[in-house]
């Protein structure tokens, strides 16, 4: 696997997980117009997520928690959660 196709690999686990930024979603269709085989990549992964979270039971979540929930994501993204694991991805 040469570099573009793992960074395309990236990219596609990234935009499958929800977690791609606007740059990397840009970056992916680039990739994918250049060679649109790398599409297959993308469809791979999407479908992947959607087995894993298919495979799980949904749970109920009282209002509380949920919302107890959203709060502490939303104060994890502020410290730069997210950012964090996508440099510690593209590193590997």
């Amino acid at each position: 696997m040469n570099e573009r196709e793992e960074r395309a690999e990236l990219l596609a686990a990234l935009h499958a997980a929800g977690a791609a930024s606007e740059e990397d979603e840009k970056e992916l269709a680039a990739l994918i117009e250049a060679d649109p085989s790398l599409q297959r990549v993308v469809n791979d992964f999407e479908d992947s997520i959607a087995a894993l979270a298919s495979s799980f039971e949904p749970l109920e979540t009282s209002p509380k928690t949920l919302g107890k929930i959203k709060k502490q994501i939303a104060e994890e993204d502020e410290k730069g959660v997210v950012a964090k694991l996508r440099a510690w991805f593209s590193k590997s």
